[in-house]
């Protein structure tokens, strides 16, 4: 039986820079989708100063299933903070998670992200 043997010419140059080009426009493409991702969240936050602390105990237990079974969780209430912005005068009520109620106080210097209806803020 006779083997057949294939021929493959060498690679060109002129292959070789379509490849490159081809690269070179890829990884300029994913530069340019992370830059406008990034562009969406910039601007949208807001500074101001906590002037109270709020904890509503409604106690629960959520129980969620998902890829690693059934998961437990419980949580004591709600925690809000209600922050003054200075360039508009204006108070925010801010919803946060226990872990950053316990972290700050009254007078802190808090940044969150602008709420989607920013023109009604909290009165």
């Amino acid at each position: 039986m006779e083997k057949k043997v294939f021929v493959v010419r060498s690679t060109a140059k002129r292959d070789a820079a379509i490849g490159a080009v081809a690269a070179v426009l890829v990884l300029a493409l994913l530069a340019y989708a992370v830059v406008s991702m990034s562009r969406g969240v910039s601007g949208k936050g807001l500074t101001g100063k906590i002037t109270a602390k709020h904890f509503t105990p409604q106690p629960e237990q959520q129980i969620t299933l998902g890829h690693g079974g059934l998961r437990e969780r419980r949580l004591d209430g709600e925690y809000r903070f209600e922050v003054h912005v200075e360039p508009g005068h204006q108070d925010y009520t801010v919803w946060v998670d226990k872990s950053v109620y316990d972290s700050r106080n009254v007078g802190d210097s808090f940044y969150f992200l602008r709420p989607p209806n920013a023109a009604s803020p909290a009165r």
